[in-house]
């Protein structure tokens, strides 16, 4: 468990790293199927991980008084991927818009319980403040995601 505010930024500012670039695959290959509109939801999403990213940042530099870099030779994942990595759950070969946004749906929803295991377990009540937070910003994408596959 994390209880330490410097190791659970550093584990959040990689989950959203790569999410991004997870994002950015999405995108590219909804591109490359001619689905403009997947392939602008997914370019926002990987914007959303970017700003994200930058927002943990910023709290590291504020609360730590350092930018740390996104690497931590130790994090072992719930299931070896990071929680917010879309294509680990998902071939990009022959994936469907649908397929896609139903994949970065269970990733949404995986970013969200990563973080409420941590607000649910830590001993840091700053830690459990952000996983919080950050929890509910996954939420919120989860609804964004439910939304979407409701107009398919």
């Amino acid at each position: 468990m994390i209880h330490d505010l410097e190791r659970f930024l550093r584990c959040a500012a990689m989950l959203e790293a790569d999410a991004a670039a997870g994002y950015d695959q999405l995108a590219q290959k909804m591109d490359e199927l001619g689905d403009e509109e997947v392939t602008a939801l997914f370019a926002k999403f990987g914007e959303f991980s970017r700003l994200h990213h930058k927002e943990v940042r910023e709290i590291q530099e504020r609360e730590l008084g350092k930018v740390f870099e996104d690497d931590l030779d130790d994090v072992t994942w719930p299931d070896r991927w990071s929680p917010e990595n879309p294509l680990a759950h998902a071939e990009l070969d022959g994936i469907t818009p649908k397929k896609a946004i139903e994949t970065a749906l269970e990733t949404e929803r995986r970013a969200c319980d990563f973080y409420s295991m941590i607000a649910g377990e830590t001993r840091s009540e700053r830690v459990q403040e952000l996983a919080q937070e950050f929890s509910e910003e996954e939420a919120e994408h989860v609804e964004h995601l439910e939304r979407w596959l409701g107009k398919l």
